[in-house]
């Protein structure tokens, strides 16, 4: 059995980054420091095998992501890996205060205690730490658990493209949420710690596994599962993730239809998601866990070992660009000098 090696991802640098606004679920583009990131993370991951991408759907995490995807595509002859966009990736959204001035004293949960500061919303139709930890569990169930799966098929000395390596694209706070997820995959009981900060383009590679190789012939097809006289006690094979963190209804927070009829404000109303949150898979991937829809049924015990957290030697003597050039909006319609002379037309958009 082999891990599932997966590499996380904070976006580059948006327009947003640059101000001091409350910014989760606002669109804001890549400044042209962000794309310049960008583009030393996909230098960096140009010949590096990967077996899949999965992107949250907003403008900075997945402009990240697709140079990336075209610079391995590149340096692979033109061959590229499965793109998955999803707003399941996206930042911690913070309703009635996205765009405001950022105001740690208004909305600071420091003085909570710990249950309630999971639970706290910064304002009306906001998401707590408790909703994207859901969102987090999502991804794991619907994005990477087939993976690990697959994975778990092959023999421990395995190399790629048996063993899988997939990236995740997403945002800081997201991040900490997803790694969380993880942890309750091994220990349901754990308690929240923040994983630290990621600079822009900063990456966290870990390897995940099934904590009972046992289990992988029962879980990884869809016409079987477990009989009941199999199923293992909660805190044995199998992994139950405390109510507060486990995903319990929709996959988004709050539904378009459900907005309007709450009264949360149109320019509020127009950040929510309007991609699915698990679009159609691509064929190449890895089977669906027959479960993942199945929010009643745990997800299999995991262990996970992180490698590398929050790496970012690619951007290593990148400066920005001064008189306010490196804040502004990357444009795509502009091409460096470089490539208009070598006639360079760009690579293919991701879909």
């Amino acid at each position: 059995m082999a891990p599932l090696i997966v590499t996380m991802v904070r976006h580059g640098e948006s327009t947003d980054n640059t101000t001091s606004l409350w910014a989760g679920h606002r669109d804001a583009p890549l400044s042209n420091h962000g794309n310049s990131q960008a583009l030393r993370l996909a230098k960096a991951f140009a010949g590096v095998p990967i077996t899949a991408i999965y992107a949250s759907d907003l403008n900075r995490a997945n402009t990240t992501a697709r140079r990336v995807w075209e610079a391995n595509a590149d340096k692979n002859g033109g061959v590229e890996v499965p793109f998955t966009t999803s707003p399941l990736l996206r930042e911690q959204f913070f309703g009635e205060a996205e765009g405001a001035a950022w105001d740690a004293g208004k909305y600071s949960s420091a003085h909570l205690p710990w249950e309630d500061h999971r639970a706290f919303q910064i304002a009306p139709h906001a998401e707590s730490l408790n909703d994207v930890a859901k969102r987090a569990d999502l991804v794991l169930r619907h994005f990477i658990l087939p993976h690990v799966l697959a994975t778990a098929a092959v023999p421990p000395d395995a190399s790629y493209p048996e063993q899988h390596h997939i990236m995740l694209f997403a945002h800081g706070i997201w991040l900490s949420e997803m790694l969380f997820s993880l942890k309750r995959a091994g220990d349901p009981h754990v308690r929240y710690v923040k994983s630290g900060g990621y600079a822009n383009t900063a990456w966290t590679r870990i390897e995940i596994e099934l904590d009972d190789p046992k289990v992988q012939h029962a879980l990884s097809s869809s016409d079987k599962g477990l009989d009941e006289s199999d199923m293992p006690p909660p805190n044995g094979r199998f992994a139950s993730p405390p109510a507060p963190s486990e995903a319990t209804g929709e996959t988004t927070t709050i539904s378009a239809e459900e907005a309007s009829s709450i009264g949360m404000s149109p320019n509020i109303h127009a950040l929510l998601p309007k991609l699915p949150a698990v679009p159609e898979r691509h064929p190449s991937l890895p089977p669906a866990w027959p479960h993942a829809n199945d929010l009643s049924h745990p997800v299999p015990k995991l262990r996970h070992r992180v490698v590398t957290f929050a790496q970012a030697d690619h951007l290593e003597g990148l400066k920005r660009t001064g008189r306010g050039v490196g804040s502004a909006a990357h444009d795509e319609k502009q091409r460096g000098l470089k490539e208009f002379f070598s006639g360079g037309g760009g690579s293919k958009k991701a879909e």
